[in-house]
């Protein structure tokens, strides 16, 4: 039994989730907070400061940042600090989404801000990449951090591996030096898994193909 520590990620859920990043010297915070299948981003800028309108960027690479919205006219206040808020409704699903706000001819917020949006669908599981080779990551909903035990079997039934977290994924590693060569090498490529609370009842559960090469 393997037992993991995992950072958390964003899952698409009815959980909330901010995540704060770096942003640029007009700015008094810039957040991103997560919430059902949208990702919404705060900002405001400091008093006394402003900009010749913001444009709202979006990339999945950190290098193509494509506009998805933005604010024109001035803005910011000689008065009073200034807020805005900006809800980006389609993310990319299953990747890292990275944001940045460009202030009109301030420049950019550096770095951008990332939120990955993984779209578990309605088993509230998902396996990411599937098929695989082996090797690859359990993505589920665990809005609490309970302790939860993922347990993999072959098409068959038979058992293969056990994880146990308190996160909301698991890396798991069926390849040969792992499981075994036999165990590997039979005439299977479909693998169950099943998610488990703390006192033995079925949360969810998933398949997952496992592309096998000699």
């Amino acid at each position: 039994m393997k037992y993991f520590n995992i950072f958390v990620i964003i899952l698409l859920s009815s959980s909330t989730l901010t995540i704060f990043g770096q942003s640029h010297y007009l700015l008094s915070s810039f957040q991103a907070e997560k919430s059902g299948n949208r990702v919404i981003l705060n900002w405001s800028i400091k008093q006394g400061n402003s900009c010749i309108g913001i444009n709202i960027l979006r990339s999945n690479d950190t290098i193509n940042f494509k506009e998805i919205g933005n604010i024109q006219g001035i803005c910011g206040s000689p008065d009073f600090e200034q807020r805005y808020t900006f809800v980006d409704d389609k993310p990319f699903p299953n990747q890292i989404n990275y944001y940045k706000l460009e202030l009109g001819f301030s420049g950019q917020t550096n770095p951008p801000m990332a939120v990955e949006c993984i779209s578990l669908g309605e088993q509230k599981t998902k396996v990411i990449p599937n098929p695989n080779n082996g090797f690859g990551t359990i993505y589920f909903d665990n809005p609490n951090n309970e302790s939860v035990q993922i347990l993999i079997h072959d098409s068959h039934g038979r058992y293969v591996d056990s994880y146990r977290t308190q996160s909301n994924q698991i890396i798991f590693d069926l390849t040969p030096d792992i499981i075994g060569l036999i165990a590997f090498n039979c005439n299977d490529n479909f693998y169950n898994y099943t998610i488990l609370s703390e006192n033995n009842q079925k949360i969810s559960s998933g398949r997952m193909v496992i592309i096998k090469t000699k």
